[in-house]
């Protein structure tokens, strides 16, 4: 047999279409790529907050668009990231100290940040939410201002059976009531200082 046959034809050098990542390798430039997109991210939030204090109309017109169900899911996403980044940021903190440097070890460590982060973000969501206390802290009561009729004021605050008229607001020893909502909670005590 000559030369020319039993050569195989082989790419120079590894190339990501042939060559197969490692499991700790994938792990740790998702983690790099993660922590571009949460940088990213944060750059968009300092937006939004920069253009909620410069145009107050745009902070209503930002909340009807955070109530929208797939934004709910993208800032399920965006904790994910979150806790995997520092997750992954813990785990090479470890391998700078020479804690789980084999291969077997970075992927029972690699394992664990993925089902950490999962589960943090489903206890940070069920917080959040408030499932487990049965109230649903997405759905915010409308302000004083946004209460039109009385129907609308039993909706919001059926512990309080009628709003307080304005006349019934004394500032009481100097201080200026604030809230006129919560007004009936306040007990004034004659003669107290």
């Amino acid at each position: 047999m000559s030369e020319q046959t039993t050569a195989i034809e082989r790419p120079l050098s590894p190339h990501l279409q042939v060559y197969r990542l490692p499991y700790n390798a994938l792990m740790s430039i998702s983690g790099r790529m993660v922590g571009i997109g949460l940088a990213l991210s944060l750059i968009v939030l300092l937006g939004w907050f920069i253009a909620v204090v410069w145009n107050p109309e745009f902070f209503e017109q930002s909340m009807v668009f955070l109530k929208a169900p797939w934004v709910k899911y993208f800032m399920m996403l965006w904790a994910f990231a979150v806790f995997f980044y520092i997750g992954n940021g813990v785990r090479h903190v470890l391998w700078s100290m020479g804690i789980g440097v084999n291969e077997k070890a970075g992927i029972r460590s690699g394992n664990l940040v993925l089902i950490l982060s999962a589960l943090l973000t489903f206890l940070l969501w069920q917080i959040s939410c408030g499932c487990w206390s049965g109230s649903n802290h997405y759905e915010a009561a409308p302000m004083t201002s946004e209460v039109e009729s009385q129907q609308d004021w039993e909706q919001v605050n059926p512990q309080w059976p009628e709003p307080p008229e304005q006349s019934q607001l004394q500032p009481v020893d100097g201080v200026e009531i604030i809230d006129p909502v919560y007004l009936q909670d306040i007990e004034v005590i004659e003669g107290v200082e």
